[in-house]
């Protein structure tokens, strides 16, 4: 008995036509759309609120940083994954590192020390550097666990 096609799977013959089923992905694309298209619309209506050429410079920057330096590590250590993991360990993973990245992310301008100002010693008084690293430690320890235990899991039903 053969598994019945993937209804989600886009067919390479019809991309164009494939991609628009099933339909409650339009519940999700519309809104998307929306979200887009008013932003745009207050981007454009701000007048000299919003500074154009420093915006598409944040704009295109974090794109290129996007292709040149995220997705790349991504794809590798996606790939080390796959080679290196076991198939019930890897969601786990995944998850860690994700959260990981994007703690990093969000706590690199407090890293950096963006905006700081020596006269004014309250403005970032925490230790970022270290509290991130230990709050990500902490991540990565709970997706070891959530990984170690799906593995141990998946042998015993093997």
């Amino acid at each position: 008995m053969s598994l019945p096609a993937d209804p989600y799977v886009s067919d390479p013959a019809r991309p164009a036509t494939s991609a628009v089923r099933p339909w409650w992905r339009w519940l999700f694309v519309l809104p998307g759309l929306g979200a887009v298209l008013y932003g745009v619309y207050g981007l454009l209506t701000a007048g000299s609120r919003v500074p154009l050429g420093s915006w598409l410079t944040w704009f295109v920057g974090s794109a290129l940083i996007h292709d040149l330096v995220i997705a790349p590590i991504w794809i590798g250590l996606g790939w080390l994954a796959a080679r290196l993991l076991p198939a019930s360990a890897r969601p786990a993973a995944v998850a860690g590192v994700a959260v990981a990245g994007l703690l990093a992310i969000v706590a690199l301008p407090f890293v950096l020390g963006v905006g700081a100002d020596p006269a004014n010693p309250s403005f970032l008084p925490r230790e970022y550097g270290r509290n991130l690293l230990l709050v990500d430690a902490g991540v990565l320890v709970v997706a070891a666990v959530w990984a170690a235990v799906a593995t141990i899991r998946a042998r015993r039903t093997d």
